[in-house]
């Protein structure tokens, strides 16, 4: 199974509409580099806690619906690293569905100016 994403295509899934839930993963520090449009931000260390989560309470402190295990989600963060280990993690959840934003936020910065690489 291919769990990785390209730039194009998410752009195109960004652009469309399209039916997705995009993680990014990274601290709330680095947050201040810009986010990816559509992006909902749950930091990687905070995993294992926040999918026991349930959905009412997972609402509450991420500020969007828990992703179920038959949604796309679409992790990034700065360089693809910890992305590919929460696409890992809930792989091995059983959300089938996860894939990994490998080129993350330094590929996403050549396409959008709100984005800065770091």
């Amino acid at each position: 199974m291919d769990n990785l994403i390209k730039r194009d295509e998410l752009k195109e899934l960004i652009d469309k509409k399209g039916s997705y839930v995009l993680i990014d993963v990274r601290q709330k520090e680095e947050l201040a580099y810009g986010m990816i449009p559509t992006a909902h931000n749950v930091p990687l260390h905070e995993f294992e806690d926040a999918f026991k989560f349930s959905p009412k309470e997972f609402e509450a402190r991420y500020h969007f619906a828990k992703p179920s295990k038959e949604d796309t989600i679409i992790f990034h963060c700065r360089t693809g690293s910890r992305s590919a280990q929460a696409t890992a993690y809930m792989h091995s959840k059983g959300y089938t569905h996860a894939k990994n934003f490998r080129g993350s936020v330094n590929e996403w910065s050549e396409i959008d100016q709100n984005v800065r690489m770091y």
